[in-house]
């Protein structure tokens, strides 16, 4: 007879190790008040700050792709928008300070690559910070006034991870996802700039007619900034404006400014001599017009230094 001999080993354990569990923040993007006019761009930057706990301990490094989408504000191509609105405010994120590469994500690479993100690990924990860099393109003077938003959460901000080097960005679903919640905010001000033409009357004998010339004021605004132009009373502070002085050492010459060609509208200082309008976002040319009616006048090199000072809200 054959007999069959169990043995039973009690108090054995067995057990699976635990998977890293990371999270991620990120700091709110705010590029503060942006010069829509200006032709350089703004910059701005964030903190993304990431935190790995119960890493196995005979792992060194734990990777993640960080994912930024387009946002609430959508985007065109490889150009993000924050909206105030209906109006869009054009903006990019990089994950350099030289701006060189574009951060997007693996499911929207038009955006960007996805970043890789390596942390090391020791005792069980890894954790970093790296920097979002931001970038309000210049130039948008279609941009009217206000305060524009950009909001990221979910699939926006998606940050795949996994122990050891091997997670590839480029296909990380492998890994396992966290997500973040950060805003990209920014601020248009009104805003006006001004370029000025001089006005020559040329060269002339005997002043026994009227002499007129013509310059300019060209005015650019953010759309919908009501402004106003004034014009001092040059270096001898005349109050009247069509009796400024042109100097040719002590012998004058009077002349007067006007906003319309027939000289009936002075344009001066006063409250009612100004020239007003409503920004469009693209240079407004206001002609100004010069006139010196007949007078004697010694011979000379004369001229004037009139400012143009443009008021805006």
């Amino acid at each position: 007879m054959l007999a069959a001999l169990l043995s039973v080993v009690q108090g054995a354990t067995i057990t699976t190790a635990a998977a890293a569990s990371c999270s991620a923040s990120i700091d709110a993007l705010n590029f503060g008040n942006v010069d829509t006019l200006a032709g350089s761009s703004a910059d701005g930057t964030a903190q993304v700050t990431i935190s790995c706990d119960d890493v196995d301990t005979s792992e060194t490094v734990v990777t993640v792709c960080g994912n930024l989408g387009a946002g609430s504000g959508g985007a065109s191509g490889n150009v993000r928008h924050m909206l105030s609105g209906a109006d869009e405010l054009d903006y990019q994120l990089y994950g350099d300070s030289g701006h060189g590469a574009s951060w997007g994500s693996y499911n929207d690479t038009t955006l960007g690559q996805p970043k890789t993100i390596q942390l090391s690990a020791s005792d069980g924990t890894a954790s970093g910070s790296v920097t979002v860099y931001g970038a309000v393109s210049g130039g948008q003077t279609s941009a009217s006034t206000g305060s524009y938003l950009s909001s990221f959460s979910g699939s926006n901000a998606s940050f795949y991870y996994a122990e050891g080097s091997s997670l590839d960005c480029a296909a990380p679903t492998s890994g396992t996802l966290t997500q973040a919640d950060f805003t990209v905010e920014a601020r248009v001000d009104a805003n006006c700039l001004i370029e000025i033409e001089d006005i020559d009357f040329g060269t002339h004998g005997i002043i026994d007619q009227e002499v007129t010339a013509t310059g300019g004021v060209d005015v650019t605004c953010t759309p919908g900034t009501s402004y106003s132009v004034s014009m001092d009373g040059g270096l001898t502070g005349a109050t009247n404006p069509e009796q400024r002085l042109m100097q040719s050492g002590s012998d004058t010459i009077a002349y007067g400014l006007y906003s319309d060609a027939s000289h009936s509208t002075p344009w001066g200082s006063a409250s009612t001599d100004l020239v007003a309008g409503t920004g469009a976002g693209s240079v407004e040319s206001l002609p100004v017009y010069g006139r010196v009616e007949p007078q004697s006048a010694a011979p000379g090199q004369y001229s004037d230094t009139v400012v143009v000072t443009i008021t805006y809200n």
